[in-house]
């Protein structure tokens, strides 16, 4: 259940459509694992990216707008039950060129891109009337939280 939040510049309509289905890529790559109980084409289809753009005079970063900065500021808010360290890493690490390509933000201004973790148990989600905790079985709980 992949829940992405990005603070961004405004875009075209289009552009939306394009980077969301990079990014729900990206994840799926990420988050994927064979053992599991969901499918690829499941965790494609529970992953969510939403999009907060920002117009001009709406985000300072330092008392400054990206636009008199030169480059974007962009922040990815990524939720997901029991993320460990190591996922979290990984996906910073491996995320970071692509929200940069996706964004125009050159090499050198990456300290542009943030990422913020929502870790949290399977007890604090529900779907579709039912807690996460009752759909996925304590073992696939327990692997999760211990192997990512």
């Amino acid at each position: 259940m992949p829940y992405l939040r990005i603070t961004c510049p405004a875009l075209e309509r289009e552009k939306y459509a394009a980077i969301a289905a990079e990014l729900t890529q990206s994840v799926n790559d990420l988050f994927y694992n064979p053992r599991g109980r969901v499918t690829q084409e499941e965790l494609k289809e529970r992953t969510t990216v939403h999009f907060v753009p920002y117009s001009e005079g709406e985000l300072f970063v330092g008392g400054t707008p990206p636009a008199q900065r030169g480059h974007a500021d962009v922040t990815l808010e990524l939720s997901d039950w029991y993320m460990s360290i190591k996922q979290q890493r990984k996906v910073a690490t491996q995320m970071t060129p692509l929200i940069a390509r996706l964004f125009d933000i050159p090499a050198t201004k990456t300290n542009n891109i943030n990422f913020r973790f929502h870790a949290y148990p399977p007890t604090d989600f529900a779907v579709g009337g039912r807690l996460l905790s009752d759909l996925i079985p304590l073992a696939g709980q327990l692997a999760k939280r211990f192997f990512g």
